[in-house]
């Protein structure tokens, strides 16, 4: 299915699931009077992401530090299938639960089959990372979790009542720090860091042969997304002004379309097209091994550049860098403020009407200088 069509089915279907619940919880809570203390260890929990591995990474490190905390219990996450090898590649997860949202039968059929695997489990606590999802709410409460944890705020007010133990979501902070925050409700008082399966933080800076670029994002706020001329603007500044080759990112649904941008601006050996060429291992060791730095926009390679630690230049439109990443990290963020800025997560319809002049207007000689600043406090 597409971003749009689960978009409508949460809405249409879980606003009348969630209010019908909100009695039956309350109802079923005051007959059991269970202990929802977090004293007593878990059997298991269960966390739930559906989309995004983005913020799955950027919710790694809160995920770990709940990992070291109760080293006997089964943690375990349910997820999309479009995201599953990704999840996989984390390690962060002893079982991976697959919704297969294909489409509407299949998501319900293995939804269903999900929740009667874990109703039976004794000790089970589920852990909802999804932000707006009503959904996911109804998803966490049939599996009769004893403790269910979840963000609220005032879009999703709802979950007060669904949920046992609730965490406020600041859309001001980072976004790590909800995460943080959310494992400091489950008991978490000492925080780890997480670092990506056989990829230590990298901490020299050998010679590298790419520089690796990265505009393409999920159907989430494609307004993200620099226009066509300024990456072009951007490839050209590379080739004729550094010794670097340049390497495209992308999933593989992107390939066709980078190998068409390629096609109609270069021609040429320069710029190589490494969307959907590696498993996400084998990505991780390419960005690992041979990129100076990293050029993205708001998107999962900005967070596995930063597990990485490898240099980059993040560009922000639709979304604050404030509320992704570190900003004292000593990588650079542009990002013109614009009054309307961020808008995606905060409205249904964007101000601009999708002409994302907060992209647009970003002048390409600020990245052509970002670039030679980076790459000099890095030789």
């Amino acid at each position: 299915m597409r971003l749009h069509q689960k978009q409508f089915i949460d809405t249409y279907i879980g606003i009348p699931l969630v209010y019908s619940h909100i009695l039956l919880a309350k109802f079923f809570g005051f007959i059991l009077r269970r202990n929802h203390s977090t004293r007593i260890p878990p059997s298991e929990i269960c966390f739930i992401k559906l989309l995004g591995i983005g913020s799955l990474v950027l919710a790694s490190d809160a995920i770990f530090s709940i990992q070291k905390k109760y080293p006997s219990s089964k943690i375990t996450i349910i997820c999309s299938k479009s995201i599953a090898h990704g999840v996989s590649t984390l390690e962060l997860f002893d079982k991976i639960y697959i919704i297969n949202d294909k489409n509407f039968f299949l998501l319900l059929y293995t939804a269903i089959k999900i929740i009667l695997h874990l109703i039976f489990k004794k000790k089970l606590w589920t852990v909802d990372l999804e932000i707006y999802s009503k959904l996911t709410s109804i998803l966490s409460l049939w599996t009769m979790a004893r403790n269910r944890f979840g963000f609220y705020f005032s879009l999703v007010s709802f979950r007060y009542n669904l949920n046992t133990h609730n965490v406020f979501f600041n859309t001001t902070n980072n976004v790590e720090e909800n995460y943080l925050e959310m494992a400091r409700e489950m008991g978490i008082t000492k925080l780890y860091s997480y670092s990506l399966p056989k990829f230590p933080p990298r901490v020299h800076h050998t010679k590298h042969d790419y520089i690796a670029i990265n505009n393409t994002c999920s159907e989430l706020a494609p307004e993200r997304k620099l226009s066509e001329k300024q990456l072009q603007a951007i490839c050209e500044w590379i080739i004729h002004n550094t010794n670097y080759k340049i390497a495209l990112l992308g999933a593989p649904m992107d390939k066709a379309n980078i190998d068409k941008f390629i096609y109609d601006y270069f021609k040429n050996d320069d710029i190589q097209n490494l969307a959907g060429k590696y498993e996400l291992s084998s990505y991780f060791k390419f960005l690992y091994d041979h990129c100076a730095l990293i050029i993205t926009i708001d998107s999962a390679p900005l967070h596995f550049a930063n597990k990485l630690n490898i240099p980059n230049i993040s560009i922000w439109g639709p979304t604050a860098p404030q509320t992704r990443i570190d900003l004292q990290s000593g990588n650079i963020a542009i990002y013109m403020d614009v009054h309307c800025s961020p808008c995606t997560h905060h409205v249904d319809k964007l101000p601009c009407k999708g002409n994302n002049f907060c992209i647009k207007n970003i002048d390409t000689n600020t990245i052509f200088n970002s670039i030679k600043t980076l790459l000099h406090n890095n030789e």
